[in-house]
């Protein structure tokens, strides 16, 4: 997978199995309501799993905090529809560094219902993973509360390492340098395997005053 995929302020574009596309994108600041959106478009319990608590919907300085990201030490891909009038969004995912440990960042990574078990969660997360070698992060860090076994079971099969804190289950995933350690191989032949379909995202200039 080449990495100007990934350096790429547009991001690309693929169908996924049932010929749906999606694109795949890094979060930009007007992204908010998009975000916004998504959250309203999470059941409870998923929203209940992915912060901890039932919060109905994202503060204002949460959106801000979310969507106004530099994409070295807070990186953050969104997954919006492209078959539909309006690109709604459908995913999203993004690692965190620790201030102290530049090394390890937290991440997290999340799907609307009505969208999950079509693969968008694994593109998301092979993503994650090469932009964290790509950048030195060399341990990537979930919490999951006990209750998210699917999501535990997901992450133990990518090699993730779990120590109970607190009651939550936090889960290290290391990224090696050697792409072909594991889970590197695991998740790379995933994007590896759309790279044919592959479309590189163009974004439209803004139409300049005076000009036809």
């Amino acid at each position: 997978m080449q990495r100007n995929y990934f350096d790429s302020i547009n991001g690309f574009s693929v169908a996924l199995a049932d010929g749906e596309r999606i694109d795949f994108r890094p979060v930009r600041p007007d992204d908010w309501q998009i975000v916004q959106d998504g959250m309203l478009a999470l059941s409870s319990r998923s929203r209940y799993l992915r912060f901890f608590s039932y919060i109905s919907q994202l503060s204002d300085q949460q959106l801000h905090y979310f969507t106004d990201v530099d994409q070295h030490d807070h990186v953050a891909w969104i997954a919006l529809t492209r078959n539909q009038t309006e690109h709604t969004g459908v995913g999203i995912a993004r690692f965190i560094r620790l201030p102290k440990q530049p090394n390890v960042a937290e991440f997290a990574v999340t799907v609307i219902d009505s969208y999950q078990h079509r693969g968008i969660g694994s593109l998301l997360m092979a993503i994650l993973y090469r932009i964290a070698n790509l950048k030195g992060v060399q341990i990537l860090r979930g919490f999951v509360l006990p209750d998210n076994q699917l999501m535990a079971d997901w992450l133990s099969r990518l090699g993730a390492v779990s120590h109970y804190e607190n009651d939550v289950c936090r889960m290290d995933i290391t990224v090696h340098d050697d792409l072909s350690v594991l889970p590197a191989p695991r998740l790379l032949n995933l994007l590896h395997s759309y790279a044919d379909q592959m479309i590189p995202i163009t974004r439209q200039k803004p139409d300049q005053p005076g000009k036809n």
